[in-house]
């Protein structure tokens, strides 16, 4: 059974969507309207797999790390630096955010600022 979240487990993975597709994972899915690559980022028990994906259903085995990165929670020297395990995941989605964005062929979809009016 998946049940789709309203709101963000994260702060700042709002765009897209949240499923549950299990008890100990959720998985956010973000691909911009039009494009083909999007960000997945899928949570488990202790880490959590950032990736650059083409389309949903995309499924990547020994992906370059280009693609495809595992996080780990923070050890004992980034908790002492006040480096979180949700800043060392937003960090690395910032990364395939970009990677995807190169893929789409518009490398600053993701980074380009509001307009100020």
């Amino acid at each position: 059974m998946l049940t789709e979240r309203k709101n963000a487990v994260i702060k700042g993975l709002d765009k897209g969507k949240w499923i549950r597709p299990t008890d100990k994972s959720a998985v956010y899915l973000e691909i911009p309207p039009g494009a083909r690559w999007g960000i997945r980022v899928t949570l488990y028990e202790n880490s959590a797999k950032v990736e650059a994906v083409q389309g949903e259903k995309t499924v990547w085995y020994n992906a370059p790390k280009r693609y495809s990165t595992i996080v780990t929670p923070p050890n004992i020297f980034e908790r002492l630096r006040g480096i979180s395990f949700e800043d060392k995941i937003l960090a690395e989605v910032a990364n395939k955010r970009r990677v995807a964005a190169e893929e789409n062929g518009t490398p600053t979809y993701f980074t380009d600022a509001e307009p100020d009016n």
